[in-house]
Formats: C-alpha cells, sequence, structure tokens
C-alpha cells in the first residue's frame, strides 16, 4: 500500500516539474516579445538571431559528440593493448 502511495507521488512530481517548465518558457518568451516590442526590432531579424544560435548550439554539440567518440575508441584501444600486452 505504501508502494502505490510513494509512486502516485512520483507522478504528480514529475508532472508539476514538466508543468513549472512550461510555465517559465512561457514567462520567459512573453518577456522576449514585450522587449522586442519595446525597442522595435523586426521580427525577422529575431528569428534569424534565434536559428543561427540554435545553429551553432547544434554544431558545438555535435562536435563534442564527435570528440568524446573519438576519446572512447583511443581509451578502448589502449585497454586493449595494455591487455594483449600483459597475455603476451
Amino acid at each position: 500500500m505504501n508502494i502505490r502511495n510513494e509512486i502516485k507521488k512520483q507522478e504528480s512530481s514529475l508532472t508539476s516539474g514538466i508543468n513549472i517548465k512550461m510555465g517559465l518558457r512561457i514567462a520567459l518568451l512573453m518577456i522576449g516579445a514585450w522587449f522586442v516590442y519595446k525597442v522595435g526590432i523586426s521580427v525577422v531579424s529575431v528569428i534569424g538571431v534565434y536559428i543561427l544560435v540554435r545553429s551553432v548550439f547544434g554544431i558545438i554539440r555535435l562536435s563534442l559528440k564527435i570528440i568524446f567518440s573519438l576519446l572512447s575508441i583511443l581509451f578502448l584501444i589502449a585497454i586493449i593493448s595494455l591487455i594483449v600486452l600483459f597475455i603476451f
């Protein structure tokens, strides 16, 4: 009986966390829209900067994944070579 209550608490806490994140995103979006309106920046330039920033972050994320993959391959090769060295 106690396990069921804990599961229900975990499920409700997960949905409340998602709701808080969504609310913060909407609030941040509204503050950004208000700032763009007050400053008078064109919407096309804001969309262009947004796409540019997302692309840069995507390239950075991809390059980090490639670097870590290469490092993991190098470590595996080093471990295998050490094992072969100790066996023979």
